[in-house]
């Protein structure tokens, strides 16, 4: 290098060569210059994306990039950081646009496309969000269809939805709204609704041999019921009765009945009558096709249940999806979803917690003179000549023999050794299920084969030494778990060889193997698995070593004790447990042998019976009270329970439709009330809230609630703000016990002093987010409050809440 400027110098003039130096040396501190700003919008880049200002960091990165477009550090740097960054982008778009947040996610994608104006996945989910805006469109005017009510209305509405779910099967709006809609549906085109108004009526009939059809136009003058007959029936049945204050669905149903006749409902005020046959009842009776996903029961053992009860023909199952699809009358298929809900519970399972302690105590006394057992006589050879017998009488005992002994050892010895060796597993089991535990090692063992050839071959097998732990749980009704415990110890004594030179293991086994039943949280200890090995071994001079006091200067003593005993603990945790079913569930009327699932035949009280409306019609026949051939009255009409606009009694503002809520406070009292959909989906996640509104200041508040662990699992449980009012720093405490279903919450507000922390008004105390894991009816409790201070009026509990969960 230094011979290249020089020789490029001399063939410049002066003037020329100092110019060129100038030049090179600018060009020089340039370069530098660069290099150093480049390098310092590197690092100013990385500093500003630690700190999450993504913008202003990539901007720095780019600067770096463009004042040094070689260094391949920066350009893999800015690369990274924008694709991290893209990434973060489109996944937090992703997750406002399920969320409902459409904003946001537009908001996201919109940067994406500024960092990079050609990414698929911004543009498509654009794309979405528009087809997402047009979604909420129509169901907003769905929804507006379905406030109005009117069938018309309600399949409008249907047409409506039709295609957003087709187009987005996971639009939660549209599937919520879908279900109301066929839901509200279902119970307009249904007569027997708008009927039972009519049957709840009381009437008052005396008949005595008196033709049906008489009776039955009575009936009709005082209700305004339309009777049509099938033309198989006797002209001639004649029935006598005597009812007073008794219902008109009552005296229809026993009529029917014990003149073998059955009824078939065609609109809200017309009834169609036949005979009870078997083939007439095929002709009318309407069938309805039912089919139940199941979740934890097996498939064919619900069948066989629903076969043998209902005593139902039609009945398909897919052991593949766990579907029961089932075809029969209305009733039978209510009956049927009653058996499915008894039978399809979720398995329980249990936590053991295991300890496996093995205690090993060693003691080793060792003490004494060990003195040489034997004395070696050696001749000593002549030189280059070998030893004769002949020459042994030439030999000098005392100078042509050498004598050896052994070293005089001195021991003093004591060793002292205790050994923990602890296992401490956790395992989780479902009923009826085995779990295994080993802890330990394989031990390889070689077999050597060899055949008369001459070929030999070797083989591995392994044996496992260590800990095993094998065990089974059966979970008990009463919250009691039996565990059956196979617990086997096994470690390796010795190695063996045989002559062939195979090696061997002698291995030392301890087990035990039980069946325990204990309690939830009860603690059971296994022991006595002992070893105790006790050897003394002496080494003495003969005679010598035999002296009382002085032979043991004479011999060395020996003392080995060796100890281990295993402890096996186990504590069951029911995690799951089996709930037994109240009465209601495990015991209903299941109609008679000839008709499954039908109503009791039973009359209703009077008090049962609902006050008719004012019917001019109805009037007038309560007024005359006789018609030919007999005589019947309607009871008069009840004066209207007029209801109680104190507006105290009135919910909380907030409390949702259907929720039950304590009175509202008077006087510095506190209730609470939850606020929360009605109903929702399986696989569905939904948020409760259990809002507060107190005039008293308070400043905790301890809280105990309860839900349907076999309906619902808590997802999370978060503090409201109530206690957080004006920015205050709170204590927030909470613990979930999925097996008995209960929440524990404690809110406590901080303060300066007592005074300060308290807080009243009307806020949401706490938030459960649960996610529906069953079809049915889920009920959440608010079990107890406890506000500090107490208010003069404990608060009023349970209080209640109902989610229906819909598959």
């Amino acid at each position: 290098m230094f011979f290249c400027v020089e020789k490029f110098k001399s063939s410049l003039p002066g003037k020329s060569y100092s110019i060129f130096f100038k030049a090179s040396g600018l060009l020089l501190v340039i370069a530098m210059l660069v290099g150093c700003a480049g390098r310092q919008a590197f690092r100013d880049g990385n500093d500003l994306l630690a700190e999450g200002k993504v913008d202003q960091g990539l901007a720095k990165l780019e600067e770096a990039v463009s004042l040094e477009p070689k260094n391949a550090e920066y350009r893999i740097a800015l690369a990274t950081s924008r694709a991290s960054a893209i990434n973060k982008l489109n996944s937090s778009a992703e997750a406002a646009r399920r969320q409902g947040r459409i904003t946001d996610a537009e908001r996201a994608y919109r940067q994406v496309q500024t960092m990079d104006p050609e990414h698929a996945m911004a543009r498509q989910g654009l794309q979405a969000l528009v087809v997402e805006r047009r979604h909420r469109l129509q169901i907003a005017e769905a929804e507006a269809l379905f406030k109005k009510g009117k069938v018309a209305d309600l399949n409008t509405a249907l047409e409506k939805i039709r295609p957003i779910v087709s187009e987005n099967p996971n639009q939660r709006d549209a599937l919520n709204l879908k279900a109301r809609v066929e839901d509200s549906l279902v119970k307009q085109l249904r007569p027997e609704n708008k009927l039972a108004a009519t049957f709840k009526k009381p009437i008052s009939m005396e008949f005595r041999d008196a033709p049906l059809k008489s009776i039955l136009e009575v009936v009709s003058k005082v209700s305004g019921l339309n009777f049509f007959y099938d033309r198989d029936i006797r002209p001639d049945i004649k029935a006598t009765i005597f009812a007073k204050k008794t219902s008109i669905e009552d005296v229809m149903r026993v009529l029917l009945v014990t003149n073998q006749l059955e009824q078939k409902i065609l609109n809200e005020n017309s009834l169609l009558i036949y005979p009870s046959t078997p083939q007439k009842i095929k002709e009318y009776q309407t069938l309805a096709v039912r089919s139940f996903y199941l979740t934890n029961a097996d498939v064919k053992a619900v069948s066989n249940s629903i076969k043998t009860i209902v005593k139902t023909k039609d009945l398909v199952i897919d052991e593949r999806l766990g579907i029961i699809i089932m075809r029969d009358t209305p009733e039978a298929i209510r009956m049927a979803e009653r058996i499915v809900a008894l039978q399809d519970l979720s398995d329980p399972e249990v936590m053991l917690e295991v300890e496996i302690l093995e205690i090993k105590r060693t003691k080793l006394m060792e003490l004494g003179v060990q003195w040489p057992s034997q004395v070696t006589l050696t001749p000593l050879q002549m030189a280059n000549a070998k030893l004769t017998v002949q020459d042994l009488k030439y030999l000098n005992f005392a100078e042509a023999t050498t004598v050896s002994t052994g070293n005089i050892l001195l021991n003093a010895r004591k060793e002292d050794q205790d050994a923990n060796i602890l296992a401490n597993p956790r395992i989780r089991v479902r009923n009826k299920e085995k779990a295994k535990v080993q802890i330990g090692d394989r031990v390889p063992v070689i077999t050597t084969t060899s055949t008369s050839t001459g070929f030999v071959s070797e083989s591995v097998s392994y044996v496992d030494v260590g800990l095993k732990l094998e065990v089974e749980p059966t979970i008990y009704l009463d919250e009691e778990v039996a565990i059956k415990v196979n617990l086997e110890v096994s470690n390796l004594v010795r190695e063996i060889v045989s002559k062939s030179g195979t090696l061997s293991y002698q291995i030392g086994s301890r087990g035990a193997n039980t069946v325990l039943r204990l309690k939830d949280g009860e603690t059971q200890i296994l022991a006595g698995l002992i070893s105790d090995e006790d050897r003394t071994t002496a080494n003495k001079v003969p005679g010598l070593g035999e002296m009382p006091v002085a032979g043991r200067l004479f011999g060395s003593h020996k003392d080995d004790t060796q100890r281990s005993e295993i402890l096996l603990s186990i504590t069951p945790r029911v995690v799951r447990s089996i709930q037994r079913p109240d009465m209601l569930a495990a015991e209903f009327e299941s109609g008679t042998d000839m008709n499954i699932g039908a109503s009791a035949l039973k009359l209703s009280s009077p008090e049962d019976a609902e006050p008719p409306t004012a019917d001019p019609k109805d009037a007038a026949a309560s007024r005359d009270g006789t018609v030919k051939g007999g005589a019947a009255s309607l009871v008069p009409p009840a004066a209207p329970v007029q209801g109680d606009s104190n507006p105290s009694l009135q919910p909380p503002p907030g409390t949702a439709a259907g929720s039950s809520a304590a009175q509202n406070p008077a006087g510095g009292s506190v209730s609470l009330a939850w606020q929360g959909p009605s109903q929702t989906k399986v696989g569905e996640q939904f948020s409760v809230v259990l809002r507060v509104n107190s005039q008293l200041a308070v400043r905790g508040m301890p809280l105990l609630l309860a839900f349907d662990p076999q309906h619902l699992q808590v997802a999370s449980v978060q503090e409201g703000d109530f206690f957080k009012q004006g920015g205050a720093q709170t204590t927030f405490s909470q613990r979930v016990d999925a097996g008995q279903g209960k929440i524990f919450v404690a809110l406590v507000r901080q303060g300066a002093t007592p005074d300060a922390a308290a807080i009243n008004g009307t806020g949401a105390a706490v938030t459960v987010n649960f996610k529906a894991i069953k079809t049915g009816e889920a009920k959440l409790q608010l079990l107890s409050a406890s506000p500090e201070p107490s208010p003069p009026n404990p608060v009023k509990v349970p209080v209640l809440h109902s989610v229906r969960i819909n598959p």
